[in-house]
């Protein structure tokens, strides 16, 4: 290899050299900012975080040293006097250690946020600066919930179907992945119709979807208020499995159903005139209690027309008495008027029925039609006999 040769060869060195040097130490960076503490990481929002730094003098005596803290704005600075740090003058080779106590706002979403620092100073008659940042993990935690709740239809009893209808939401700060949400049924008088869980790939911080669940009460179910359980399971973003419960309220109410079960009559085929007693026995086929009952009968008579039964419950009867003088004959159509509480509202329920009544003058003639035709048959045939 000849001189010139060699002389590229160191030409390059030193190039490559001074380019590493530049690289390594910026220029009029005669202060170095380390890193000496940054705890906890990652950090939750709304927790506390402890940051050090060691500001290191590399070159010369240096005057007038000021330390600034620059975090971004979730994280928030607890003494505020500590902002700006006068150093005052730091010879060649020194260094200061500056321990600063920050919070997460609880608002804050999971990321990335940086924290700069910048150090000014004056060396040989000359104002110099230098900057580093450093980066704090914020991991948020999700924490789901259930809103806006809605019952459809509002009124529900046995053997209704209904839907449940409400908002889902991540009111955490980290995001909730592979949620699931069920109606959680086991042990109650409930049957889901159709999927009893529903499946979220991810739920963001602030973001909320509705969901609907259609169910049936079973038959028989027991009047009273239940609660189902609303369950969600779903990873946090640490991929941990978190669970969470809410509760959303049903009342099943009473449906009660009056009906005519029979009627007696007494006498049992009344003439004009008699003093008829009409026992009608109500029958309640619901499942609901069916609260003061009173039925009041529309006929052309003059008596007690109206019966108060109080409480009929479900599968049980009453009977209601009504007593009045068949001032008419024939055919006498009436209506019986049943009127009813249940737990759904007031009811009324008319039934059309007719009460015959025999006319006394037509029965008084019949008699004696009948005597004098068997009189004169009997005188016929024995005068008949006689003539023989």
């Amino acid at each position: 290899m000849n001189i010139s040769n060699i002389n590229q060869v160191g030409k390059s060195i030193l190039f490559a050299t001074a380019a590493i040097l530049f690289l390594i130490v910026p220029v009029n960076a005669e202060f170095a900012i380390v890193l000496e503490k940054l705890s906890p990481q990652p950090v939750e929002p709304g927790q506390d975080l402890m940051l050090s730094v060691m500001l290191i003098n590399e070159n010369v005596d240096a005057n007038g040293v000021r330390l600034f803290i620059l975090p971004d704005s979730p994280i928030i600075l607890k003494n505020e006097n500590d902002r700006i740090i006068n150093e005052g003058n730091i010879i060649k080779y020194g260094a200061v250690v500056e321990t600063y106590l920050l919070h997460i706002d609880p608002r804050a979403v999971s990321g990335i946020y940086e924290v700069k620092f910048e150090a000014h100073w004056i060396s040989n008659d000359q104002q110099r600066e230098t900057d580093r940042t450093f980066n704090v993990l914020v991991r948020g935690v999700p924490q789901l919930a259930i809103s806006n709740i809605t019952i459809n239809p509002e009124l529900i009893s046995p053997q209704d179907t209904f839907n449940i209808t409400f908002s889902i939401s991540n009111e955490g700060t980290g995001i909730a992945r592979e949620v699931q949400v069920s109606a959680a049924t086991s042990g109650l008088p409930f049957v889901p119709i159709g999927a009893d869980t529903k499946i979220i790939k991810n739920l963001d911080p602030g973001e909320s979807i509705p969901l609907n669940y259609r169910l049936l009460v079973k038959d028989k179910t027991l009047i009273s208020s239940y609660s189902i359980p609303i369950k969600m399971e779903y990873k946090d973003e640490n991929g941990k499995n978190t669970s969470s419960a809410s509760f959303v309220g049903v009342k099943v109410l009473g449906d009660a159903e009056l009906s005519i079960g029979n009627i007696k009559n007494e006498p049992q085929n009344p003439v004009k005139g008699d003093l008829v007693t009409i026992t009608m026995r109500l029958e309640n086929s619901g499942n609901g209690d069916a609260k003061s009952v009173k039925v009041n009968l529309d006929i052309p008579f003059e008596g007690t027309k109206t019966a108060f039964l109080g409480k009929i419950k479900p599968d049980d009867d009453a009977p209601g008495v009504f007593t009045f003088y068949a001032t008419q004959s024939g055919d006498i159509p009436y209506n019986a008027s049943i009127e009813f509480e249940d737990d759904l509202g007031r009811h009324t329920v008319k039934e059309e029925l007719a009460l015959n009544v025999r006319d006394t003058n037509k029965n008084g003639i019949i008699i004696p039609v009948i005597v004098v035709v068997l009189v004169t048959g009997a005188f016929v045939f024995y005068r008949y006999r006689k003539k023989k």
